[in-house]
């Protein structure tokens, strides 16, 4: 489970920086042994049996980059994976005005191969179909890969890297756009996949890498977004000095909203592409927020435990009430949160979810059986996705207006009901 004084005395944690090799990560949250959040379990499996693994948080104080120290082979995580990306409609409406987006400003056409990485069921890709634009996923799970085929989007089931770059460059040359959304941050290959991407665009392509933003992690107290998929936690700085590292150049950078905030970087080799002043702009603001330094992540910390407090005091409100609560959906951020702050069945009976994957089987640790939904509702969800709020308010208007509630964990404790939040 969490530990909140983990970090405050200052502890280096034994490993080279993910970017810049410095032996100088330092320890600011730890959220204790978890196990693998996407690795769903049987619900008769022994308690306890499944695998755990330190979850800890470090910042680099050479290059900034945060990170965690633990590293589960990708082989294990990501060949058989539960996740697809198609399920919520605000996914899949970014996927559109962002494709919309990049093919007008690269005037993408018939001759133009655009290759995304980690491309899961292909809902990105299928997005370039007006624009005509080749397209190429490379997505590493077995069992999603065939889901991108399936719907006309060609596929290579593998892990991207620096072989799988030039095995493209031989059978499509090179790309005009290569894209990365919701997977930058899981690489363990880190510095093959960033010579894989140089090697595909070229000297006129351009890489486009959507990832969840630390800054906006900072700001919405989103600790349950560390998990051990999700290796690096990048700020604009740490991922130029990420690219700058293998000649390239950060010339256009913004947060768009998704997943609660999500820095967007566009990348060419050095000096190819004009320098936009988005890059200094968010760059100064980064340095205002103190992005840059130790303390603001042991502040971050502090108000992790903060939200601890604040979370199990109105679950355990609801527990003394007898009153009803399930996880909507049972996404892998959620696992996160409900194993650091050590919240089980007693507390949330269990998750409904219409991810056929899921449906079935328990949440890793935690331990709460997943459902499909069915009609049946309880007196309160506790809401685990809370970056899709706003879609799931609108849907469950019928919920909320009979007397049911939503308890938002993240960003700050809140519950919702007909007439809005309440706490």
């Amino acid at each position: 489970m969490f530990d909140p004084a983990a970090g405050a005395a200052g502890t280096t944690l034994d490993m080279e920086c993910r970017c810049c090799g410095a032996r100088e990560v330092e320890l600011f949250l730890d959220l204790g042994a978890q196990p693998h959040c996407n690795r769903l379990v049987r619900r008769d499996l022994a308690p306890g049996t499944e695998p755990h693994y330190p979850l800890r948080v470090g910042f680099c104080r050479q290059c900034t980059l945060v990170q965690i120290d633990h590293t589960i082979p990708k082989e294990s995580m990501f060949s058989d994976y539960p996740y697809v990306s198609g399920t919520t409609r605000t996914l899949t409406e970014h996927f559109r005005e962002t494709s919309a987006r990049l093919a007008g400003l690269y005037d993408l056409g018939p001759k133009d191969l655009v290759v995304d990485i980690g491309s899961n069921d292909g809902s990105w890709l299928a997005q370039y179909a007006p624009f005509g634009a080749r397209v190429l996923g490379v997505e590493a799970a077995a069992n999603v890969a065939p889901l991108a085929l399936a719907r006309g989007v060609p596929t290579w089931n593998r892990f991207f890297n620096e072989d799988c770059a030039r095995d493209i460059l031989a059978e499509h040359g090179p790309a005009r756009l290569v894209t990365a959304a919701g997977v930058f941050f899981h690489l363990e290959e880190l510095h093959s996949v960033v010579r894989g991407i140089d090697a595909l665009i070229g000297d006129t392509g351009v890489f486009v890498v959507q990832a969840i933003y630390l800054g906006g992690m900072l700001e919405n107290t989103a600790f349950d977004q560390i998990y051990h998929e999700h290796l690096c936690y990048y700020t604009l700085r740490s991922i130029t000095a990420l690219f700058a590292r293998h000649g390239l150049e950060v010339f256009a950078a913004s947060v768009v909203p998704i997943h609660g905030g999500s820095l967007e970087v566009h990348v060419a080799r050095r000096g190819r592409q004009p320098v936009q002043p988005s890059v200094a702009a968010l760059a100064a603001e980064e340095t205002a927020h103190g992005f840059g330094e130790l303390a603001t992540y042991r502040a971050f910390a502090a108000n992790v435990a903060a939200l601890h407090a604040e979370l199990m005091r109105v679950l355990r409100d609801y527990q003394a009430r007898g009153r009803s609560v399930w996880a909507y959906g049972a996404p892998a951020k959620g696992a996160t949160l409900l194993n650091s702050f050590g919240i089980g069945p007693a507390l949330v009976q269990k998750a409904v979810e219409k991810n056929p994957m899921k449906v079935g089987l328990a949440i890793p640790g935690a331990r709460i059986p997943i459902d499909e939904e069915d009609g049946a509702r309880p007196e309160a969800y506790l809401v685990l996705a809370w970056n899709f709020l706003d879609e799931f308010l609108r849907k469950e208007q019928p919920f909320l207006s009979a007397g049911g509630e939503f308890i938002v964990p993240v960003p700050k404790v809140e519950v919702i009901g007909a007439a809005g939040a309440s706490k």
